[in-house]
């Protein structure tokens, strides 16, 4: 168990006491529980403060004032340096306090760490989240895994020359990009600007995070977050211009200017965007002259941004963080053995790994978790380590589903975008199965610290995606105390949620809007409808969809990524529904390329049942680009639905081996294949069978629905069992939550066999998609 030194002026004993007797003697230092009688002297105090992993300041007029007080604050920021304890933690118990007091060393006096707290519950909870949180750094050698950086010598060298100008100029921003996650963007920035003197060796930034549905106005609440600042919950962003809330942006992040705070962002295409353009309000923002010469920004991003435009702009500096070389990525397979005792492992076992890992940390990480799992196992399963992306997610699922909590945790981190580990205590509990659960995910590197401290965790984007992806929700129990939390926040009031959680707060609208209540207008934010648009969009509801845009588009002050999207959003949901108002809206894609004006065209002409058309423009989409996969997939699609499965074979085929764990697309792999007019070969057969296996080892809440479909197709098409096939497809029609699919399965099978009177019969049959 972790320990706190609890450094406080004899006058505030009282209080520090009590807070003392709650955490319990073996849990902190205090002079009369931890120190021998008669025996307070420095030697003592400092050899307490080196068995400590948490340094608890109570900042008070009098303890400012005692000699005792000084001279542990200046061990402790010796020990924090020399890594010997883990963090400061300053409590403010005196309301006469600042955070520009002189007497405060400036490396404490950081505005959003020290606001006064009169309630004694609050301190008691804020020390013991922070020796959890040092548990779980410290357990399993996290502590070793955070320290150890590997390679990208390529890139350090290209970074000192860029920082090191003859010009002494310093960039407002740097991009550190790599599409995928895990590859280690934030640790090279944290260790370039180290080893460039920018900040001490144990400094942690301020994080915020923005994914691609989110703008300004999260930007803006995510730093107030970090940095209350009472006057911005009086603000009404709604009713504002761009401009406006650009300068109350600037005004934020100049208050973190001037405590020389670098603001690292974790982009998730919010900020570069996939076209690999700077987001409008970044880019008024970081072009104020207030920001000159000042590295303010460090953006951990997915997108490569327009290298040539931001050449010419002259405010940035820009990274690719590739993958690991060979000998970097045998350095970082064998540190982490010895990090986890396993040096000791075969040699040709250490070579069978390395042969088949690629440069990716995480995944390199995730093969010694599996390793010291079950080294026969990881061997046996090597695939599933190689694959990266979705094969990568769904075995870090399996692993996680071995301690349930975890699993649960994970779905909800899944749900938003960043979460506080307050509401995920009122959620899970706040025993030691939480947090146990919480170490799992830790070690699998399955979450990040965001917001400034450590109270919020944001899950891995690529981890969420395929969450969110293959429908996972959690336990009914979890869901209905979530719902329970949320509605006691609401009776709280919102100004008083977000001014505590900005995550509680999040998922108070977010709820709201699921139950369709009206907002406050203060609090409409486009990006959390928009989220909301995607989600009823993806549940079918179109028409609800249609008046939400509707609603959004009222207002013009966002951002214009915002307005695009809501735009497209709603010209989908007019061709779901074969509205002709579609042609209001076309127009605004008509322009640069046409990708996504073809597209939307096709997907207008294929619900409106005219198939050529539909492929005539389609055509158009794959001559822009080849490999898009939505175009392909509805090209599939309209092929099947024409029964030409040779002429969707090939690409079905790419589909399914562009992303091998996507049901649907081995579900058209599995019907093109297996539907053609031709004898199927043994090779054929196991593919089959194979794609099955694959279906039934998903985690998609769709995947039983689909096998079923599959196997009823296999009895007819390569057992040659028409009874067993029409046996298992009726049986699906009963029970499968999609009947469509075995409605059409079973269609084809009886027209092929002549059997008009049942065809008949089942078309007659009205089913939901």
């Amino acid at each position: 168990m972790s320990k706190a030194f609890l450094s406080h002026s004899s006058k505030d004993k009282d209080l520090v006491r009590r807070v003392a007797n709650v955490l319990g003697n073996k849990n902190c230092a205090i002079d009369e529980i931890s120190f021998e009688a008669g025996r307070q002297t420095l030697t003592e105090i400092f050899r307490e403060l080196a068995t400590s992993d948490i340094f608890v300041l109570f900042i008070s007029n009098n303890s400012l004032q005692s000699e005792w007080v000084i001279k542990e604050i200046e061990h402790a920021g010796f020990n924090l340096t020399e890594d010997i304890i883990d963090r400061i933690l300053p409590i403010v118990i005196d309301p006469s306090i600042t955070y520009d007091d002189p007497r405060i060393p400036k490396w404490i006096s950081k505005p959003y760490n020290l606001k006064y707290t009169k309630n004694e519950a609050l301190i008691v909870k804020k020390i013991k989240q922070s020796l959890r949180e040092v548990c779980l750094k410290n357990n399993k050698f996290n502590r070793d895994l955070e320290k150890n950086f590997v390679g990208r010598n390529a890139e350090m060298e290209h970074f000192e020359n860029d920082i090191n100008n003859l010009d002494g100029w310093t960039p407002t921003y740097i991009v550190a990009y790599n599409y995928f996650e895990g590859i280690g963007r934030r640790t090279f920035l944290k260790n370039a600007l180290r080893k460039a003197n920018y900040i001490e060796p144990y400094y942690e930034p301020v994080i915020i995070t923005i994914d691609g549905k989110e703008s300004l106005e999260n930007f803006i609440y995510k730093l107030n977050t970090v940095n209350p600042d009472a006057s911005i919950m009086e603000h009404d962003l709604s009713t504002k211009s761009m401009e406006e809330k650009v300068n109350i942006a600037k005004a934020l992040v100049k208050e973190f200017i001037n405590f020389r705070e670098i603001i690292f962002i974790i982009d998730d295409g919010g900020i570069v965007l996939p076209h690999h353009e700077i987001v409008g309000w970044f880019r008024d923002l970081v072009q104020d002259e207030i920001f000159a010469n000042n590295l303010v920004f460090c953006l951990v991003s997915r997108y490569k941004p327009n290298e040539k435009t931001l050449h010419k702009e002259h405010l940035s500096l820009v990274y690719r963080i590739p993958e690991l070389s060979k000998s970097e990525t045998q350095n970082l397979f064998l540190k982490l053995l010895h990090i986890h005792q396993m040096d000791n492992i075969p040699r040709n076992d250490k070579e069978f790994f390395l042969s088949k890992l690629g440069g990716i940390p995480s995944q390199i990480n995730l093969a010694v978790f599996m390793m010291e799992t079950d080294l026969m196992n990881a061997r046996r399963n090597i695939n599933d380590i190689v694959e990266y992306s979705d094969f990568y997610c769904s075995t870090l699922l399996e692993q996680v589903k071995s301690n349930p909590l975890a699993y649960q945790i994970m779905l909800l981190l899944a749900r938003n975008e960043i979460i506080s580990l307050s509401v995920l205590e009122k959620v899970f509990g706040e025993g030691t199965g939480t947090w146990d659960a919480l170490q799992m995910l830790y070690d699998l590197s399955l979450y990040n610290y965001a917001l400034g401290e450590y109270d919020y965790v944001k899950l891995n984007p690529t981890v969420a995606d395929y969450i969110n992806r293959s429908k996972l929700a959690m336990d009914k129990q979890y869901s209905l105390k979530l719902s329970e939390v949320m509605k006691k926040a609401l009776a709280e009031g919102l100004d008083e949620v977000l001014a505590n959680d900005y995550s509680e707060f999040m998922l108070t609208l977010q709820q709201m809007l699921e139950e369709r209540k009206k907002i406050p207008a203060k609090y409409f934010m486009p990006s959390l409808i928009l989220k909301n648009v995607i989600k009823e969009y993806d549940s079918g509801h179109y028409d609800y969809v249609i008046s939400l845009c509707l609603d959004l588009l009222k207002n013009t002050n966002y951002d214009e990524q915002i307005l695009w999207e809501t735009k497209y959003r709603l010209t989908l949901a007019y061709a779901r529904t074969k509205d002709e108002h579609f042609f209001d809206y076309i127009g605004n894609f008509d322009n640069g390329n046409k990708l996504d004006y073809y597209f939307l065209l096709g997907f207008y002409y294929r619900h409106k049942g005219e198939s050529a058309r539909a492929l005539e423009y389609y055509s158009k989409v794959l001559k822009l680009a080849p490999e898009h996969s939505r175009t392909m997939r509805e090209m599939v699609n309209i092929r099947l639905s024409l029964g030409q499965y040779d002429e969707a074979l090939d690409l079905a085929r790419q589909n399914y081996l562009h992303r091998k764990t996507n049901i649907y697309h081995i579900q058209s792999y599995f019907i093109a294949l297996i539907r053609r007019r031709k004898s199927l070969t043994n090779d054929e057969r196991c593919e089959l069978q194979g794609l099955i296996n694959e279906v039934e080892r998903s985690n998609h809440t769709k995947a039983t629905d689909v096998c079923r479909c599959m196997q009823g197709e296999y009895a007819y098409y390569v057992e040659h069992k028409l009874d067993k096939s029409i046996f298992i497809l009726k049986d699906a029609l009963n029970i499968n939550e999609n009947k469509m699919y075995p409605k059409k399965s079973l269609l084809e099978i009886y027209r092929r066999q002549g059997m008009t009177a049942a065809a008949k019969e089942l078309e007659l049959l009205k089913v939901d998609e």
